[in-house]
């Protein structure tokens, strides 16, 4: 029988993660974005509750090939509403409302 040690030492070692529903093993990519874009990613994955890698890839699964070329198309990406920035200024945003409780709760 295995000691707690060595199962333990075998649970650390870092398997591909293959979640159940996708068919296929995650791998590592390397991506680069703005601060700002990160933050927003960050709150989301909080939110969600998942890891930043899970939420990338439910945000990209969630997103139909036409709706992702028709918004990231250069003539409509400027009409559309970066809330990366306008949650992050908003005084009444889910985001500065969170903030707000988190800053009472550790008061």
């Amino acid at each position: 029988m295995a000691s707690l040690a060595t199962l333990s030492m075998l649970a650390m070692i870092a398997l591909p993660v293959k979640p159940p529903g996708y068919g296929e093993v995650k791998k590592g990519r390397h991506f680069t974005m703005t601060d700002t874009a990160f933050s927003h990613l960050t709150n989301i994955a909080h939110e969600a509750r998942l890891s930043l890698s899970e939420t990338m890839e439910r945000l990209v699964r969630s997103t139909p090939i036409w709706e992702g070329s028709a918004t990231l198309a250069d003539g409509a990406f400027s009409l559309i509403e970066d809330y990366a920035v306008s949650l992050k200024d908003s005084p009444d945003s889910l985001l500065s409302i969170l903030e707000d409780d988190d800053e009472s709760l550790s008061a």
